[in-house]
């Protein structure tokens, strides 16, 4: 399935698209626009796509007809994102904001004879829980090395690059930003102790108080600096190891 996504924000674009590829490896992105306007422009264009996902903040909030609907939940919140078929897009006018420039002059039809669904039937897809990751794919001695969340014992930044370390001492180089890492790694064995690092609660040997009303971590294996819990993660450390 061929797929346009309009989203405005590239973070969560990225994580969309982990989300789709989950869900259906196949999924070919076509196209990713920030707005109505330039899904249109691009609607023009071949290959054109089975199916265009608009994130529904970008639509007026008055109830319509289209109730088909894809609801990824995040760690923080969810986004809602309505699904139109390309030969649907000249409909799309009466979906926007009363404010929203660019396809006003668009001549209405009835929804049913494009393919809509019947007013008050629901369609909706279930709701899609963001999946955890279980394994990273990383390159080791030329070779590709498949890696059990297990084995590791934290993720770190360094010099703007992201790592991670196993428990056996092994470094891994992964194209992944760290606020991605805290949507993919299951919380219950991982936690973001500061900027630079998330770690196994597995790796934890020994934990210090230390001044400002903070934490020192002694960590498996051994790290060459300080690891400090920061004050602002303090309470949601403590809760993440059960107090």
């Amino acid at each position: 399935m061929k797929v346009i996504i309009v989203e405005p924000e590239k973070q969560v674009i990225r994580k969309l698209v982990r989300v789709l590829h989950a869900i259906d490896s196949s999924i070919e992105i076509l196209a990713v626009v920030k707005n109505v306007d330039a899904l249109q422009k691009r609607a023009t264009i071949e290959p054109h796509s089975d199916l265009v996902l608009i994130n529904r903040q970008l639509l007026s909030d008055e109830r319509q007809t289209i109730e088909a609907k894809l609801i990824i939940t995040f760690s923080k919140n969810h986004l809602v994102y309505l699904a139109f078929r390309i030969n649907n897009l000249k409909y799309l006018h009466n979906y926007l904001p009363k404010t929203k420039p660019g396809i006003s002059n668009v001549q209405s039809q009835q929804n049913n004879s494009a393919g809509f669904s019947n007013p008050g039937k629901d369609i909706s897809m279930p709701v899609l829980q963001q999946s955890v990751k279980k394994r990273f794919l990383v390159t080791y001695q030329q070779k590709l090395l498949s890696v059990a969340v297990e084995e590791i014992a934290y993720f770190f930044s360094d010099n703007r690059f992201i790592f991670f370390k196993t428990f056996d001492n092994r470094k891994f180089l992964i194209e992944y930003r760290m606020d991605e890492l805290e949507t993919i790694l299951d919380p219950q064995f991982f936690f973001r102790i500061n900027r630079s690092y998330i770690i196994s609660i597995n790796a934890i040997a020994v934990i210090y108080a230390y001044p400002g009303n903070r934490f020192k971590l002694n960590l498996i294996p051994a790290v060459d600096k300080e690891m400090i819990v920061s004050r602002e993660r303090i309470a949601n450390f403590k809760k993440w190891l059960g107090e």
